[in-house]
């Protein structure tokens, strides 16, 4: 009877080490697939800081989707490309900080914050002179290797309002110029 549990107990074992075995592998794939997402992202966001819109190329298909483009921009990667090239122009010291990055599957979410100074014009507006902080998400969908489709969400009326060209919603004056959004984390203190 005792030799009759042993085997059994040594058979679940094994079992249970090969199905983990099994199960590993996929956890694998899906975590080099995810830093491969976070790497390509994040090289991305410092070709757009640089505004080396070239490198696009090697993350983002030709034919990307963009379900929120900017007013004006244009379908595709020359979209996206034109439209960094005009960001860069009206903010040319602007630096993208990701504050968070996560992996569903072949969804990518990053929550990021951008500091910059106005110091160019700005879809037919002067320049301000005035330093934003604005936050903004970005999910994009991974496709053989590149980026195939982006949704966003960018704080464009907090920058319009750091810039002054903007009431705030509360009555309140824009921040003084520099004053940078506290992260939540900050918040809390």
């Amino acid at each position: 009877m005792k030799s009759r549990f042993f085997l059994l107990a040594l058979a679940v074992t094994f079992m249970a080490v090969g199905c983990q075995k099994k199960e590993g592998a996929p956890d694998m794939a899906m975590n080099a697939k995810a830093d491969s997402m976070k790497t390509a992202y994040k090289a991305v966001s410092d070709a757009w800081d640089a505004g080396k819109t070239d490198q696009f190329d090697k993350y983002i298909t030709t034919n990307m989707v963009d379900h929120d483009p900017m007013p004006g921009q244009k379908p595709g990667l020359a979209g996206m490309k034109d439209m960094v090239a005009m960001m860069k122009t009206s903010f040319p010291d602007m630096k993208s900080t990701v504050d968070y990055m996560g992996v569903d599957g072949d969804i990518l979410t990053v929550r990021f914050h951008m500091a910059a100074t106005n110091s160019g014009a700005m879809m037919g507006m002067p320049p301000t002179g005035k330093k934003v902080n604005v936050q903004g998400i970005d999910q994009m969908r991974w496709e053989n290797g590149k980026f195939v489709e982006h949704w966003g969400v960018f704080d464009a009326m907090g920058m319009m309002q750091q810039m002054g060209l903007m009431p705030s919603h509360d009555g309140m004056p824009p921040p003084p110029d520099g004053a940078a959004m506290a992260k939540p984390e900050e918040k809390k203190k």
